[in-house]
């Protein structure tokens, strides 16, 4: 019986020590105690498992309206008269009324007019009368040479010309160059619509529905 249990005992013996030298890693010493394995690195987590809905960012409050950008100013109209000289003055008329520029012709006079009338001129077929400007101002006579014209005006749906010493040209003024005429003026105030300033010239502007009266 000893030597049976002695035989049992040595072959469960052998079989510990062959499981032990199985279990250790190649080239490694009988003996030698196993070190542990590093630990591995976190894989990075994939881009797809961040959150798809992030913290908004909050929008910007908007401006008051007071210190929104000022849009830019309205372009104002300009208005353009008709500069003439009579006598030693330069006057003018809104192009607006104006209809044509013609060359001084032979007038028929009409009996009974009144003094400022000169006469009529054929017209395309109509007749025109025609008014001395200097006459209906009150203002000594004007030149009647090469460069004189008779402008053709319509204030009141009735074509009238008017004989000036010469026509000087168009300007364009802003509306607020028209200033009110001199309540001192003494002949021809009741015709003027106010005076204008154009650089270091005045121009008389008139009032033509008073300008061509009868």
């Amino acid at each position: 019986m000893d030597i049976l249990a002695a035989r049992k005992k040595a072959a469960e013996k052998a079989r510990a020590t062959k499981s032990a030298k199985s279990e250790e890693p190649p080239n490694a010493e009988p003996g030698a105690t196993r070190a542990p394995e590093p630990p591995q690195p976190a894989e990075p987590v994939p881009s797809a498992a961040v959150s798809a809905d992030p913290t908004p960012v909050a929008e910007p409050a908007a401006l008051p309206a007071d210190s929104a950008p000022a849009a830019p100013d309205e372009a104002v109209e300009e208005l353009e008269i008709l500069a003439f000289r009579l006598g030693g003055e330069e006057y003018a008329v809104m192009v607006s009324d104006v209809r044509e520029v013609l060359k001084v012709r032979e007038l028929t006079a009409v009996p009974n007019a009144a003094g400022h009338i000169l006469g009529v001129a054929s017209l395309r077929g109509t007749m025109l009368p025609v008014i001395d400007l200097c006459k209906r101002l009150g203002l000594a006579p004007g030149a009647r040479d090469d460069k004189a014209r008779i402008v053709v005006v319509s204030p009141d749906e009735e074509d009238v010309g008017l004989i000036v010493d010469r026509v000087t040209g168009v300007l364009r003024i802003p509306p607020d160059s028209v200033k009110p005429a001199p309540e001192n003026i003494e002949r021809g105030g009741e015709y003027l619509r106010g005076i204008v300033r154009k650089g270091e010239k005045l121009y008389i502007l008139l009032d033509l529905v008073k300008a061509v009266g009868t």
